[in-house]
């Protein structure tokens, strides 16, 4: 029910796939990653009839579930050589069929597709094009379907090839897979095609929505330079921004080992999610991040910080509910300070620079605003402008202006009104 009232439409899990240790120190996250089989139920997350109970509780509150996929890999069997070599305990009909694998290498050249696809991410790489392991993946998918999940995310997606790469690579994967899921058309399902290399990041816009990675860096650029120009572009050429999943950070970002996001304090995630959220046509992904001190404070499968239910973060993430169908224009005001407005309805503003008057142009309705984030105050529009304070460091969110009171006032007290009296 928090979850709900703050604005939340879904949670996305952790992969629920048997993981190849019993592990759960929060710097073990990378576990999950590493399955043993298609069956639902894990140590870190919880069994089959908790992912049931999880699903069936979260559609009392309109909450739908993604899952986290891993169909690309399993878990591996341990450093160097061992890295591309299935765990000792992966599912025996998967270890034991030759068929299931593609060749044991690694990856040498991000650039060349074959590889890409067809060899291993410093794990044992799946056989995806085998119709047999794919019906083994259809299974597990539709058994999540049918316990109340509503969508996948799928893990390296980038490396699960398409029906039409080269050399000999394609393979049915993605149409057979995906065409075989019970209620398809009302799952929401995105792949993890990480930008750069032999990504054909486009190609896959025809069989799922996509996580936007290069535009979460540019998010980052932008709260950490305070720079805000950035923030403008999605860097997804021949991509629609309705295919397009966003982020400030990821669980890859915070968790591993490059540190890509965890420098981030809250004020700049904060920052970053009101863009990102209050923008248009695109699904924004709020990462939870381990609660405690320290990067991994809380074991894997306990709740998270409580950021999620910020009051600005809430603020925003009602304006996003609030303004579905609605189009967007983006406005700047210096290099500091964006305005994210959305029809005629509302707008948003992120101001990362100091105090700031307020003053451009705007296609809001005429009336005043209240802030309904923490910043305060009101705002003004009248003939296309919009007027008003905002603080250092500050969000506002409008919308739903006050009706105009009119202003009664009489020039000179006069005899008796044989009229309506003022």
């Amino acid at each position: 029910p928090a979850i709900a009232a703050a604005g939340y439409k879904s949670i996305q899990t952790s992969p629920i796939q048997a993981s190849k240790e019993a592990l759960t120190e929060g710097s073990k996250w990378w576990v999950l990653y590493q399955p043993t089989n298609f069956q639902i139920g894990n140590t870190q997350l919880g069994n089959r009839d908790q992912f049931k109970r999880l699903c069936e509780e979260a559609e009392k509150y309109g909450i739908s579930i993604i899952v986290d996929v891993v169909a690309n890999h399993t878990g591996n069997a341990g450093g160097g050589d061992l890295e591309v070599q299935p765990a000792h305990n992966v599912d025996p009909a998967i270890k034991n069929n030759p068929n299931f694998w593609h060749q044991a290498k690694k990856v040498s050249d991000w650039n060349d597709r074959w590889q890409v696809t067809q060899w291993g991410i410093n794990l044992p790489d799946l056989n995806t094009g085998n119709q047999e392991l794919q019906n083994m993946i259809i299974a597990f998918l539709n058994d999540a379907v049918a316990l109340g999940a509503d969508g996948f995310r799928f893990d390296a997606a980038k490396h699960i090839e398409l029906p039409d790469d080269p050399d000999g690579s394609a393979s049915n994967f993605w149409p057979r897979v995906l065409g075989a899921l019970t209620n398809k058309d009302k799952l929401y399902i995105y792949g993890e095609i990480l930008q750069g290399g032999a990504d054909r990041f486009a190609a896959y816009a025809s069989y799922m929505n996509l996580a936007a990675d290069k535009y979460g860096h540019n998010i980052r650029d932008v709260i950490s330079s305070k720079n805000v120009e950035p923030a403008k572009s999605y860097e997804a050429v021949g991509v629609s921004p309705s295919k397009l999943v966003t982020w400030v950070e990821s669980h890859d970002t915070y968790a591993n080992d490059k540190n890509e996001s965890t420098f981030l304090n809250e004020w700049q995630l904060k920052m970053g999610w009101a863009i990102i959220a209050a923008r248009a046509e695109t699904t924004s992904l709020f990462f939870n991040r381990p609660a405690g001190s320290g990067k991994f404070g809380s074991p894997l499968g306990q709740p998270g910080n409580d950021q999620w239910k910020d009051a600005d973060v809430v603020a925003v993430n009602k304006f996003h509910n609030a303004m579905v169908g609605q189009g967007e224009f983006l406005r700047t005001q210096g290099g500091q300070t964006l305005l994210i407005e959305r029809g005629t309805k509302g707008v948003t503003i992120v101001n990362m620079g100091g105090d700031i008057q307020i003053n451009s142009e705007t296609k809001l309705a005429n009336g005043t605003y209240t802030n309904k984030a923490s910043g305060g105050g009101t705002f003004t529009v009248s003939n296309g402008r919009i007027t008003g304070n905002l603080g250092s460091g500050k969000i506002a969110v409008l919308y739903e202006a006050a009706a105009p009171v009119p202003a009664i006032s009489i020039d000179k007290q006069e005899g008796g009104f044989y009229t309506d009296a003022l």
